[in-house]
């Protein structure tokens, strides 16, 4: 079976971290994806990351994959996600999922990458279309996926004032469709000691979101 893989836009960093705190922002130049000031290590494995992921999506209507696993030459094709060329060497191992929302329909991928040892980074790719049809079960999924690898915290941290995760979301998605331009992104920081960056791109065939996950 041929396996959907959402590829991001290869990007580098320009924005400036608030302690649980938000922010809004617009790219100068194109897409941004987080590269961590303290590029360290998040304390899990790719084997029970995924596994837990995976149940707890199909709990929800949500069906994940078994991951894809790249290494070598591979890597450059289906996990180039940094633009600064020592951080994308870094890179030595990727895993990619796909998922499926309840009707069976490809909603994204979810993929990890870092080390053999562990993944450094987790970005979930997902698109919808210009009516936000599949608006909740990207909501259902990212927040599954900061309350697994992040913690089940937000609604005692609030970060940003936002009293959920689906909040935080809807704050993004009226900011970018405000704003008018092709990418915007927020994020957060210092929840659990974790950065959180949202990413929203408008493509022809809707937009495209990007949440990446990292210490």
């Amino acid at each position: 079976m041929k396996n959907n893989i959402l590829l991001p836009i290869v990007i580098g960093i320009g924005i400036i971290l608030v302690l649980l705190g938000i922010a809004f922002s617009q790219p100068t130049i194109e897409p941004i994806m987080r590269e961590p000031m303290e590029y360290t290590k998040l304390n899990f494995s790719y084997i029970d990351s995924n596994s837990i992921l995976k149940s707890s999506l199909a709990s929800n209507g949500i069906l994940m994959s078994s991951p894809l696993k790249f290494t070598g030459d591979s890597i450059a094709q289906y996990c180039t996600f940094y633009q600064d060329e020592i951080k994308q060497n870094s890179i030595t191992y990727c895993t990619s999922t796909e998922l499926k929302d309840s009707e069976g329909k490809f909603l994204g991928n979810i993929h990890m990458v870092g080390t053999l040892d562990s993944p450094d980074a987790t970005l979930g790719v997902i698109q919808t279309g210009p009516p936000l049809s599949n608006l909740d079960s990207l909501k259902t999924t990212y927040q599954i996926m900061i309350e697994l690898l992040v913690c089940d915290c937000w609604q005692d941290k609030k970060p940003g004032n936002f009293e959920s995760i689906s909040q935080w979301i809807d704050a993004a998605k009226s900011h970018h469709l405000e704003a008018k331009r092709t990418t915007s992104y927020s994020e957060i920081s210092g929840l659990a000691n974790k950065q959180l960056f949202l990413e929203i791109t408008t493509n022809s065939e809707g937009y495209l979101w990007k949440l990446i996950i990292s210490n």
